[in-house]
């Protein structure tokens, strides 16, 4: 698989489950799938879920609710086209998306944070396009 633009890898249990998060919660296309990854895209960027080997992830337990992974040191940021809905369907899909905006947004910006259905952290903002 070629790739001349950024993109970005996120190593998931789930590679299944946490692709179709991302694709109908954040309206992601996807462009590639197989038993062990889906290539999701936004704007042009391209997001990979990659499923981690079974005798790692054997040994990976997620909380239901999944606790968020706060301490890395990459979020990924969407755009999208309604902040209800993305929350509703996040809920839906075993994520979440917060009901405040963080204390850091400014009041006049449409920022919210949520995590995947394994507590990978993102971000959206409602944009018109």
């Amino acid at each position: 698989m070629e790739s001349s633009k950024v993109s970005a890898v996120l190593f998931v249990k789930d590679v299944k489950g946490v692709a179709a998060f991302y694709s109908q919660a954040l309206g992601m296309k996807c462009s590639f799938n197989d038993e062990y990854q889906s290539v999701l895209n936004c704007c042009g960027f391209d997001l990979t879920v990659h499923q981690i080997p079974k005798h790692i992830a054997n040994e990976i337990t997620i909380k239901q609710p999944p606790e968020r992974r706060l301490e890395g040191a990459i979020r990924l940021s969407f755009p999208v086209r309604s902040i209800e809905e993305t929350r509703a369907i996040a809920r839906s899909l075993g994520g979440e998306l917060d009901d405040a905006p963080p204390a850091w947004a400014n009041s006049n910006n449409n920022d919210f944070l949520g995590h995947d259905p394994e507590g990978n952290v993102f971000h959206v903002s409602q944009h018109t396009y």
